[in-house]
């Protein structure tokens, strides 16, 4: 079983930057600097924007997290990155911690959450559909070389 843990101490940060990190490091970049670039930008969004990050725990491990802001603007929460390592998938942790951040949503006077989905993620697909998202648009891209 997991525990939910709002997060904001500098370890935890780090350690869910490593995560996301390997996860979706460019490989033009050292994973030292994608760790770095990663700790950064969610640093600096809970210190100056609306933002929340949340951990999913088993024991003292980290196997999951979700990172949102709140646009004011917009009266929307987008969620910037939503991770659960492999062998911990399947288990509900994705669809609890998108909860934790549809609850924060609520309280920030949100109209709406958005999610950027992979066009092969089949597995978040579905469990966005469970929740009732709805498809809004759809990119597509060409390499050219």
């Amino acid at each position: 079983m997991f525990i939910i843990k709002y997060i904001q101490d500098d370890a935890n940060i780090y350690k869910i930057s490593q995560m996301a990190a390997k996860a979706f490091k460019d490989e033009r970049y050292s994973m030292k600097l994608a760790v770095s670039l990663e700790y950064e930008a969610i640093k600096g969004s809970l210190e100056y924007e609306k933002s929340i990050l949340i951990g999913a725990f088993i024991e003292e491990e980290c196997v999951g997290f979700i990172w949102a802001k709140f646009d004011y603007k917009d009266k929307e929460v987008k969620i910037y990155n939503l991770l659960v390592t492999e062998n911990h998938r399947k288990k509900g942790i994705a669809k609890t911690l998108k909860r934790e951040v549809e609850k924060w949503a609520q309280q920030m006077g949100a109209y709406s959450i958005v999610s950027t989905v992979h066009a092969h993620n089949e597995n978040m697909i579905h469990i966005n559909e469970s929740m009732d998202y709805e498809v809004e648009k759809i990119i597509m891209r060409k390499k050219l070389f």
